[in-house]
């Protein structure tokens, strides 16, 4: 699964590596967040507003730009009775896009990148009984390009807004964009850390991953054993856990447990 992921680039890198523009009708680049410019954030968790990748709506794809649209993190299918189900859909598995009504019309016409410059994934490294209780132990790793470079996960988007008469007539300004990320069986050394992994997408699939005229069928396989090989698996701190904590310090090395640390016998 993917619940947890940085993006620490600054606008003008995010814009110019994604060759995209800011959607003017969401307030543009000071939008994004609800009102606070675009910034580096450290711990982005499902439900939150993120800046997503995609060809602008309601234009043909030849003559479609790209833009930055910030979007909730889960899924709110449009015959969706409320923005609630998007708790339950902050990932999509590869291995069931085309079955699922939630997300098989998305796969078709409504695709998208999410800009990461890392994600976060927990080891679990066995249980640990304390006072009587017993809680599972995990190691958390930052997962990360080595040469600092961005990752762009694949993911679907939508577009959600209430129905019915207790709606109200004018409903544009409780729509809802919303988008899911894709996850894949983990591959290589991922696997030692999670059987899952986001799906992520190299440089030279993005065009394609974004036209919906494309079969995106050849790009749900394993990304390239050379991009695998480029990911650092960095060991860090547990504040990650935390939401609250967004800050530099998440994503600095830490001392890597190799198994469940002893408890001290009290005397």
């Amino acid at each position: 699964m993917c619940g947890r992921y940085a993006l620490t680039m600054e606008p003008e890198s995010l814009y110019g590596t994604f060759d995209a523009e800011p959607d003017e009708r969401a307030g543009g680049a000071q939008g994004l967040y609800g009102g606070d410019p675009v910034r580096p954030r450290y711990n982005i968790a499902p439900t939150l507003t993120v800046p997503v990748v995609r060809l602008e709506p309601r234009v043909a794809p030849e003559d479609a730009h790209r833009q930055i649209e910030p979007m909730r993190w889960g899924l709110v299918p449009s015959w969706a009775k409320d923005v609630s189900v998007s708790n339950r859909m902050f990932n999509a598995r590869v291995e069931s896009l085309a079955d699922k009504a939630a997300f098989r019309t998305a796969l078709a016409k409504r695709r998208c990148l999410i800009p990461a410059s890392g994600y976060f994934e927990w080891r679990r490294l066995g249980d640990q009984t304390v006072g009587g209780r017993t809680r599972p132990v995990k190691q958390a790793y930052y997962l990360t390009p080595q040469d600092g470079s961005v990752m762009a996960f694949a993911g679907l988007w939508e577009y959600w807004r209430p129905r019915g008469p207790e709606s109200g007539a004018d409903t544009a300004d409780q729509a809802v964009v919303s988008m899911t990320i894709i996850t894949a069986p983990s591959v290589g050394p991922l696997t030692k850390i999670h059987d899952r992994m986001p799906l992520v997408l190299p440089a030279s699939e993005w065009a394609a991953w974004l036209d919906p005229r494309v079969d995106p069928a050849p790009m749900l396989g394993p990304p390239p054993d050379e991009l695998i090989a480029a990911i650092e698996l960095r060991p860090v701190g547990p504040r990650v856990g935390t939401v609250a904590n967004d800050d530099p310090s998440l994503i600095a090395p830490a001392p890597e447990l190799s198994e469940v640390p002893e408890q001290p016998t009290l005397l």
